[in-house]
């Protein structure tokens, strides 16, 4: 864990020095910076400080909670100002380098910064609702079923009762049948959860059959701090009225169908005996529609030979930031969105989630709602 965590660490210092370097540079020939002495000094620190405010706001994370997340905002206004820099250095080689800097085009830049800012800002924090159609090749004893899918709200101290009561008022006009809940809603602690009162607004959460959640691998971040064990989570679970599934097997009488939530693949970083869903198969009954939440769709190949016909994931946040939901495309097979593997009569769903990690922005994805209209085969008795 300790090798992972330095590298991810390592890799982040590099790619942002490489930024650093570029704005910095580019920042004083598109504004005419011509600094000296102690201005040259204050203005590469400014830079560097806004470069590496990613890698600040991570190691923060835990002494100074608050001023970590300020810290995302920073670095977020940051990529912001990289990108519009890339379109205009861009336009600048395409005019053979003949378009000069003035105050026009810095005004340009300044207004296009905000403006970037302010819809990648609204990208996250405005989700959509995206419908799926999905049929499965078994009887239940229902014809239709109506899932709703929420995923990697990361809830922090920066997290509002607004952003959350929207996502409430948003799926309890949806008319679930059941709500599952896919992982990382918490950011990494527990407290902002329970003290700010986000429990009490999740136990507004309206369905025929109740509201399902699984742990992610950010519920498992901080559970050997004090206060924020897994238990605690899991007891303020509870109380919010959400049925915690941690390598659970429930069949739903009503519906007809084996629901199964496994424990996070991070789990076994933390010490917890993660059981194999081939183990967790041999209790379910095949012969029902077998629905399966899963944070991490890591091997979607597995579940397909093993009788699972619908997959329920989050954790990728399609990327959240381009050009990570490309390299997300070569890591996982479906890396957003809806896969059908039709030999084996097997679906799987990944959610870009409601809410975001790190910087509160979006660029060329969004946050989401899922909803999941389920048709069974219908029964010959």
């Amino acid at each position: 864990m300790s090798f992972i965590y330095f590298s991810i660490l390592f890799m982040m210092i590099v790619i942002s020095i490489l930024m650093i370097a570029y704005l910095g540079k580019r920042w004083a020939f598109w504004f005419n910076f011509h600094f000296t002495g102690y201005s040259k000094i204050i203005y590469w620190l400014i830079v560097a400080i806004a470069g590496l405010s990613l890698v600040l706001s991570r190691a923060l994370d835990g002494i100074f909670n608050k001023l970590s997340l300020i810290f995302n905002i920073i670095f977020a206004g940051f990529l912001c100002s990289i990108f519009i820099l890339l379109i205009f250095d861009a336009i600048y080689l395409l005019c053979k380098k003949k378009l000069k800097p003035n105050l026009l085009l810095r005004i340009v830049y300044v207004s296009l910064v905000f403006s970037l800012f302010y819809y990648s800002h609204e990208m996250a924090i405005s989700p959509k609702t995206v419908y799926y159609q999905v049929k499965i090749d078994k009887p239940a004893h229902v014809e239709n079923l109506r899932i709703v899918q929420l995923s990697d709200i990361h809830i922090n101290e920066l997290t509002s009762s607004g952003f959350i009561q929207q996502m409430i008022d948003k799926v309890n006009q949806l008319n679930a049948d059941f709500i599952v809940i896919t992982g990382d809603t918490l950011d990494k602690r527990l407290a902002p959860f329970t003290e700010q009162g986000f429990d009490k607004q999740f136990q507004q959460l309206k369905s025929k059959h109740g509201t399902y959640v699984i742990f992610g691998n950010h519920e498992y971040l901080n559970t050997r701090k004090q206060n924020n064990s897994e238990e605690d989570i899991i007891n303020a679970f509870k109380q919010a009225k959400m049925k915690v599934l941690k390598d659970d097997i429930v069949y739903l009488d009503d519906i007809g169908i084996t629901l199964i939530g496994r424990d996070d693949f991070s789990s076994v970083l933390y010490d917890v005996k993660r059981s194999t869903l081939a183990e967790l198969m041999m209790f379910a009954d095949k012969n029902t529609p077998v629905i399966l939440l899963d944070h991490q769709p890591k091997d979607l190949t597995e579940p397909a030979n093993l009788g699972v016909d619908l997959m329920i994931s989050g954790h990728t946040h399609a990327g959240q930031i381009f050009p990570i939901n490309l390299i997300e495309k070569l890591m996982y097979k479906n890396a957003y969105g809806l896969y059908q593997n039709e030999d084996n009569n097997f679906t799987s769903i990944v959610s870009s989630g409601y809410g975001f990690w790190g910087p509160p922005i979006r660029l060329m994805t969004r946050s989401e709602i899922v909803v999941i209209d389920v048709v069974f085969k219908k029964s010959t008795q």
